[in-house]
């Protein structure tokens, strides 16, 4: 990493780092994507040591603006039982995991 470059977000996938990585540069703010991975020989290692978006320092303001305009915000539930099995399901899941009914 250059000097004048910072962390912008550590992602778990470079699929998700990409994803913001045109974000950013469909908005004229140049970005780049590295992990630790040992080019791609080892992609366990982007679970524990992440995949990295950097931006140049003077772009970092509008950059986190911009992707944090994007982010959604999340409806914190508690879990849930399906009716059809009574299996516990996490807050997330619109579906029981099990069995396939909707919530």
């Amino acid at each position: 990493m250059q000097d004048h470059q910072v962390v912008l977000k550590t992602y778990i996938t470079e699929i998700e780092a990409d994803m913001d990585r045109g974000r950013l540069e469909s908005a004229g703010i140049d970005a780049m994507i590295t992990s630790d991975d040992c080019g791609g020989m080892r992609p366990h290692l982007a679970y524990s040591l992440g995949v990295k978006l950097l931006v140049a320092r003077e772009d970092q303001g509008r950059a986190k603006e911009l992707l944090g305009a994007l982010d959604l915000p999340v409806e914190e539930t508690s879990p849930w039982n399906c009716v059809g099995c009574t299996e516990q399901n996490e807050a997330g899941f619109d579906a029981c995991w099990n069995c396939g009914k909707a919530r």
